[in-house]
């Protein structure tokens, strides 16, 4: 009896499950379109014009009319923004088990992160140029700049946050700090590491892009500078329409990897 009443109740909750799933994409979507539909009849019934804000018309013909360029211009910035993802990740898991193990070295360099962060990020990007040219090199430095400080904050704040009892106990089983830190510290930081990993993924590109309105050749910073010089509101909304795009991808793919390691580190969505 007792089984029957949970089966039931496991079935009922299972298309509630499915259709909560569904009514979480559907509903932005719905949004998206109306969005979109009353853009387009405000255009047209106003009359504005295109220098202004262009319709959702015009803006899908210049997606037809540059696709090739913004499509190269897509894949360069996204190379870099990955680029300075991966950089970012790097170090700042480095700098936050420097961090973690020793609170003078803590004391002795967080002010300077501090100093750094303070900093207009576009005040870097001209720098970054006199040194590196109109390359992708200095523009993935200045992704990583940007994704570096959430990134080294949250993974600190991880690695420092252990259980005291489970500390005590890799202790007293003669663990080394390699052992700890491995099988305690890192398993225990995930969580931190991956809320994090969402913002600064985003912020990656934000970096790409600042760092490629200050100089480059190539990239969607670089076709937003040049179609602002040249009045193109229509191109300059495809490459901010693109830009987004990136980031929410490099969002979403984080977010793939959160759900997939969530039973086992404990994460919640």
């Amino acid at each position: 009896m007792s089984t029957s009443i949970k089966s039931a109740k496991m079935e009922e909750f299972v298309p509630l499950q499915q259709g909560g799933r569904v009514s979480r994409f559907l509903a932005p979507m719905m949004v998206f379109v109306l969005f979109i539909v009353i853009w387009e009849l405000l255009c047209r019934y106003f009359d504005v014009k295109e220098y202004l804000v262009p319709a959702p018309s015009r803006i899908l013909d210049a997606f037809k009319q540059h696709w090739g360029s913004l499509a190269t211009d897509t894949l360069v910035t996204s190379s870099e923004a990955l680029g300075g993802f991966m950089l970012a990740n790097v170090i700042s898991i480095m700098v936050a088990v420097l961090f973690s193990s020793s609170s003078m070295a803590m004391r002795s360099f967080y002010p300077y992160m501090i100093a750094l962060k303070s900093v207009p990020i576009i005040a870097i990007a001209p720098l970054l140029v006199i040194w590196f040219g109109y390359g992708p090199t200095g523009k993935v430095i200045m992704s990583a700049i940007i994704a570096f400080f959430p990134l080294v904050v949250n993974a600190t704040l991880g690695l420092s946050r252990v259980d005291p009892d489970a500390l005590t106990l890799m202790h007293s089983l003669s663990a080394t700090r390699l052992e700890i830190m491995v099988k305690l510290r890192l398993p225990n930081a995930m969580p931190y590491i991956l809320s994090a990993l969402k913002i600064s993924s985003s912020l990656s590109v934000v970096g790409a892009i600042v760092a490629e309105l200050t100089g480059a050749k190539q990239g969607l910073g670089f076709t937003i500078i040049m179609a602002s010089y040249n009045i193109d509101t229509p191109l300059l909304f495809c490459a901010i329409i693109l830009a987004s795009g990136i980031g929410i991808t490099f969002f979403g793919l984080i977010s793939m990897v959160e759900a997939t390691l969530g039973n086992r580190f404990s994460i919640r969505s």
